[in-house]
């Protein structure tokens, strides 16, 4: 995430302050990896709970850093730090975020925020094609929507750039709060309110008020609020001044009919200002159709004409990230696998088998499920429900990890075509003996499974029977 913006010594003192012995140049790029310093950058080195960026300070020095930003408590780790030169700041994340704040204020151009429990980074990725086929737009790089993804990501604005789709996540409460002021977007979109991180949001309720921190801050500000009337809780925000609705199978703004033509694509009857356009996307399911209508607000509200929208949704190719998937569809031999695996919640597990089951089939509907995590207390319910209504979607169900086997175990009389797997390397034979010419295979569960690896090992399996 290499960037080229630059500040005058005089704009560093206004933003970090003076309080240093040696300050400072005027510096082109902000780094926090001492890796992948360029010359003329001013590094910023992190602290977290496993390292510290400190320690590198001089390496980034040596490879052209014109300074560093030094954090209070770890001027110990900084070996003559009046050579270097410095400011001293309480705190480096913050000094970072800071610095992105003012430079994406040189910047009069729609800036879109995008929230939510599950989607975020498959409606970031639609949304940027689409708007990004008329207009050159910055996007959040893979999924890097934290409180150092997201600042990173705005000093990449550039005088070129007509648009920006922002993804930004939240792992506490206030986080959300803290990027969009931040940020400062002049759209928001929350693709959902889902059960997701209640280890700290506790419930719905502290979910909800976590992400629509996003819609106060518009309001606020005077920004224009994306609203999902198929979301119950976010349907409440369609009120007071500029929003724009958006829905499948329900009057909003913008909004759809769909079905799923012979692969478990997506075809859309796209409806907006008295017009209609029919779009086919390459994306397979309900997860597909979501994400689709989603972008086309995002496209509508930064003023795409229908035709222009349904035209780059044609066109629109998901990207895969390093082996894991966001509904990606994949073929092994003549078996479709749905590949799911970056990460999962109730919400964002629910809307998977709700694909799955929707996807035309000639043979099985498989589930290979991993464990939902930071789900807090309530995790061993949304585990045990989950198990109780998963037959409803497929016809054969694998469930895997810590969660889900405690959850199997509690559970009294299971359905035989519900089984457990004790790893990857079981997930793997099961699938490959379960799963045949026609079938269909869900792969989903949390990032920390990496369920992914499932497929490198079943590719395997059919390799050496072959």
């Amino acid at each position: 995430m290499i960037n080229f913006a630059s500040f005058t010594q005089s704009e560093l003192i206004s933003i970090l302050g003076s309080h240093s012995t040696l300050l400072p140049k005027d510096c082109h790029g902000i780094s926090t990896d001492s890796r992948n310093v360029q010359k003329g950058n001013l590094y910023i080195p992190l602290k977290g709970e496993q390292f510290d960026g400190h320690g590198f300070i001089q390496d980034a020095i040596s490879k052209g850093a014109i300074g560093a930003v030094v954090q209070m408590d770890s001027l110990h780790m900084v070996h003559d730090l009046s050579a270097i030169p410095h400011i001293i700041v309480e705190n480096s994340l913050h000094a970072l975020g800071s610095l992105a704040q003012f430079h994406r204020m040189r910047f009069d151009i729609p800036i879109i925020a995008v929230a939510g429990a599950a989607g975020k980074t498959s409606t970031k990725d639609c949304a940027a094609h689409v708007l990004g086929t008329y207009k050159n737009t910055l996007k959040t790089n893979a999924n890097y929507n934290n409180q150092i993804g997201v600042p990173l990501t705005m000093l990449m604005l550039d005088e070129e750039h007509e648009a920006a789709i922002i993804e930004i996540g939240t792992n506490e409460p206030g986080e959300i709060a803290i990027l969009s002021n931040m940020l400062k977007p002049t759209h928001g979109l929350i693709t959902n309110i889902g059960k997701e991180h209640l280890e700290k949001l506790i419930d719905l309720d502290g979910v909800e008020k976590e992400e629509t921190a996003l819609y106060e801050y518009l309001e606020q500000c005077g920004g224009a609020r994306l609203i999902n009337m198929n979301d119950e809780r976010l349907s409440a925000y369609a009120k007071g001044p500029r929003f724009l609705t958006y829905a499948l199978d329900k009057q909003a703004d913008i909004h759809a009919t769909w079905k799923l033509d012979h692969q478990g694509f997506v075809e859309l009857e796209l409806c907006m200002a008295h017009a209609t356009m029919h779009a086919h996307v390459q994306v397979p399911g309900k997860v597909g159709a979501l994400t689709a209508i989603a972008s086309a607000c995002i496209g509508y509200s930064c003023g795409l004409t229908l035709s222009q929208i349904t035209q780059a949704l044609e066109t629109y190719q998901a990207p895969l990230y390093t082996g894991y998937g966001r509904m990606a569809k994949t073929m092994i031999d003549d078996i479709v696998v749905l590949n799911d695996s970056y990460n999962a919640n109730p919400a964002s597990m629910m809307t998977a088998l709700e694909t799955l089951a929707a996807m035309p089939c000639i043979g099985k509907r498989i589930a290979l499920l991993g464990d939902m995590r930071e789900l807090g207390t309530s995790s061993q319910e949304e585990h045990r429900t989950l198990l109780q209504q998963v037959l409803q979607f497929c016809d054969v169900c694998i469930v895997t990890g810590e969660e889900f086997s405690r959850a199997y175990a509690s559970i009294e009389s299971l359905s035989a075509d519900i089984m457990h797997a004790e790893d990857i390397g079981q997930c793997a034979q099961l699938i490959n003996q379960l799963a045949h010419s026609g079938d269909i295979v869900l792969i989903k569960g949390s990032r920390g499974i990496r369920l992914e690896r499932v497929l490198e090992k079943w590719r395997e399996f059919r390799i050496l029977s072959d």
